[in-house]
């Protein structure tokens, strides 16, 4: 399962959860036990809540041993909370997770078991989306807003990624902790898998049940979230939006050439007449190339961006390795 040399860290978020503190400590802490695992910590990062969770996670501190609670006193983002939880982890093996156990505990064995199995993997991803994963009551609005995301995001990497946007992670220690990390908020599970995938780093997705949290107020936020996957996206796969969106101009273009030297040099009287026909000129058509040659050239200018971002992330990478 895990090698008893080894030091593991598990990294929980915490906004607002006063609810769940001594559950989720529980949870945890026995699920380790259940493993055998003695040589471990558990790190709450507060992320500036505004209820009672400081304090009553500081008092869970003071009577746990293998407890830390760090935090600060704004709300800063989930992946401010995690960049600090990763900083502050000392262990060989770093396992991320949602604060409420939407995904439950056991899938910390799962991790563990999948890392132990394949010795050349660096990161265990958990999807619900993949084949075996699975959701239970789940808003529908919520579900489906993340489905889309995740398969938009599905072809943004290689190997083709089914859950990129879950916290519940497993990471070896060198493929994370020297990572120049710098998102404060869920764009953070983005940012890490793609600066993992630049620096070569193997990953391995196993299925997962995400559950609805049975208690707390969800944090999920619409608009926050949904612009900054499509922005996140449009980084990852600058092509996929401007070369397509430059073809297709293109074409239309090539489609409205032919049916204005149709209109004007032959073809059916009635159909020359039309509204449409009326509407293409010369002048529109240039503009469609010319516009559909700029989308291409920023899709391919998109392209060479990537190569330049994801050779500073290996720079990046071995600048911080060297300092530590």
């Amino acid at each position: 399962m895990i090698n008893p040399s080894e030091f593991l860290s598990i990294v929980v978020p915490m906004f607002n959860e006063q609810e769940n503190i001594l559950n989720t400590y529980e949870s945890i802490n026995g699920e380790l036990e259940r493993l055998g695992i003695k040589d471990s910590e558990i790190i709450f990062v507060n992320d500036g809540s505004t209820d009672d969770s400081w304090s009553i996670a500081k008092e869970l501190e003071k009577v746990k041993a293998n407890l830390t609670v760090i935090g600060y006193d704004e709300n800063q983002g989930r992946g401010k909370a995690l960049r600090e939880g990763i900083v502050r982890a000392k262990g060989e093996i770093i396992i991320t997770l949602d604060f409420d156990l939407s995904y439950d505990v056991s899938h910390i064995s799962k991790m563990l078991t999948a890392l132990d199995n394949n010795k050349s993997v660096d990161v265990i991803l958990v999807s619900c989306y993949m084949p075996g994963g699975k959701t239970i009551g789940i808003p529908p609005f919520r579900l489906f807003v993340s489905k889309v995301a995740n398969l938009l995001y599905r072809f943004a990497y290689d190997p083709p990624v089914y859950t990129s946007t879950c916290v519940v992670r497993a990471y070896r220690k060198n493929a994370v902790k020297n990572l120049y990390l710098t998102s404060d908020d869920k764009e953070i599970h983005l940012e890490i898998l793609s600066k993992v995938l630049a620096n070569n780093f193997k990953v391995l997705e196993i299925p997962g049940v995400l559950q609805k949290r049975k208690k707390g107020k969800s944090k999920f936020k619409f608009r926050s979230q949904s612009i900054a996957h499509i922005v996140y996206f449009i980084q990852e796969k600058p092509f996929t939006i401007f070369g397509i969106l430059g073809f297709l101009l293109i074409v239309i273009g090539i489609l409205s050439t032919t049916i204005l030297l149709y209109t004007r040099f032959g073809g059916d009287p009635e159909f020359n007449a039309t509204y449409i026909s009326k509407l293409i000129s010369p002048n529109f058509i240039i503009i469609l190339c010319l516009s559909g040659l700029q989308m291409l050239g920023i899709g391919f200018l998109g392209i060479q961006n990537n190569l330049l971002k994801r050779e500073l992330f290996r720079i990046q990478n071995m600048i911080k390795k060297y300092h530590e």
